[in-house]
């Protein structure tokens, strides 16, 4: 999904500017014209611009004021009152008098003044793309044809936690070798920079032999210390054109590749990906999502150059009047097992259902690739940094065994 920036007038002449989600610019157009208004102007932004141009709250959300467990704690209030016999209005004041959170209540006070002047709930949820992610606008959606919106609340609760335990898993499993290699090099500059040239002194001032290691580390260890203003440009310099680089459309699917290809992490991707789209698949088709609008919200949630294109795919088929399964069966993105699964369902005529166990299937499969790769991960690092520091410690340990030596003779 993109974001398109838009101005449009009503029949009275009022202009509107903001912010709407949508897969391209003729549907984002055409959601506009179903609220009302008469497309003046729309183009598409960044997902920096979007935070700009859609307001005060969504900017805050941006900025992490916002956080992701106060949409999902929203959900599950919004949930339990609506079961109760609560009307939509009052539900959304009473969660709005308890918002702790100022950024958030803007956003709610927003909602309730929209529900309360008669706008749909999922449009008035709509307009503040950066908090509601896109998702959770279509399953509302959704539940106000249906009717089914308590129901709905507390499902999208449970997705929306479930996709936030996803992240802190994927975040931790790459957060641990980073933090392992950042302290091996860490420790490496500390001795370079400190230990080792007081200890080219010593050598100097005793006239000992340095063997061949230890020439490498003290020279090493002087251009660290003479010339430390280059390498600090140096490498500002290298992030910078890195980040600059897979930021660009092609440096994007070089790293979209390097995920889906590099050694121990491409299982860990490859099955991030599959449960993201089969969690969100089996919300969608029980919820009573169409499924040309389930198949752009799972492009959005599997945010991959390759998997996008698969599911653009997917949608041309759709629209040729094939079967979800037909293009995953032609797809190494997807185990063939997935796709037979799914196969079954749409001959049974029980997809949602099948889609819902095929993402407990993936989520079990999720969690057994995190912790083989945190398994793969530890020896490497911990054989990357004893072979670094043990380099470092026996070319220091050679030349004091010759000051030994020399110490003795005199």
């Amino acid at each position: 999904m993109a974001n398109f920036f838009y101005q449009t007038r009503d029949a009275q002449g009022k202009a509107a500017t903001g912010v709407v989600q949508a897969a391209s610019a003729e549907a984002a157009s055409k959601l506009l014209r179903e609220q009302g208004g008469f497309v003046v102007k729309i183009r598409q932004v960044s997902d920096a611009e979007a935070g700009r141009a859609a307001g005060d709250e969504d900017a805050a959300f941006v900025a992490g004021r916002v956080k992701r467990a106060d949409v999902i704690f929203f959900a599950h209030q919004m949930a339990i009152m609506i079961d109760t016999g609560v009307p939509m209005s009052e539900a959304l004041e009473s969660v709005t008098v308890q918002c702790a959170n100022p950024a958030f209540k803007r956003v709610l006070e927003d909602l309730t003044e929209a529900v309360q002047s008669g706008t749909e709930f999922s449009r008035a949820m709509g307009r503040h793309p950066k908090v509601f992610p896109p998702v959770m606008v279509s399953l509302i959606k959704a539940s106000e044809i249906s009717g089914t919106m308590g129901t709905m609340l507390e499902r999208i609760s449970s997705y929306m936690s479930k996709e936030q335990q996803t992240r802190k898993q994927i975040r931790g499993a790459l957060m641990y070798p980073m933090v392992m290699l950042g302290m091996a090099v860490g420790v490496t500059i500390f001795l370079w920079a400190c230990v080792l040239p007081r200890f080219a002194a010593i050598c100097g001032a005793r006239g000992v032999a340095r063997a061949a290691p230890t020439r490498l580390l003290l020279a090493l260890s002087g251009a660290l210390v003479n010339y430390w203003h280059f390498w600090a440009v140096g490498g500002a310099a290298l992030l910078a054109v890195a980040v600059f680089i897979f930021r660009t459309r092609r440096g994007r699917h070089i790293g979209d590749w390097l995920k889906l290809h590099t050694p121990i992490f491409r299982h860990l991707f490859t099955q991030l990906y599959l449960t993201r789209a089969c969690r969100t698949m089996g919300t969608m088709i029980a919820a009573g999502v169409s499924m040309l609008d389930m198949v752009a919200i799972v492009r959005g949630v599997t945010v991959n150059y390759y998997y996008e294109q698969l599911w653009d795919k997917v949608d041309e088929q759709l629209r040729r009047g094939a079967q979800l399964s037909d293009p995953l069966f032609g797809s190494p993105l997807v185990p063939r097992s997935i796709s037979q699964m799914i196969y079954s369902g749409e001959k049974s005529g029980r997809l949602g259902e099948v889609l819902n166990k095929v993402a407990v299937f993936t989520e079990q499969e999720f969690d057994q690739a995190i912790k083989t790769t945190t398994q793969f991960i530890e020896p490497i690092i911990i054989s990357f940094m004893g072979g670094l520091i043990g380099f470092v410690a026996i070319s220091l340990l050679l030349p004091i065994f010759s000051v030994g030596k020399v110490m003795a003779e005199g």
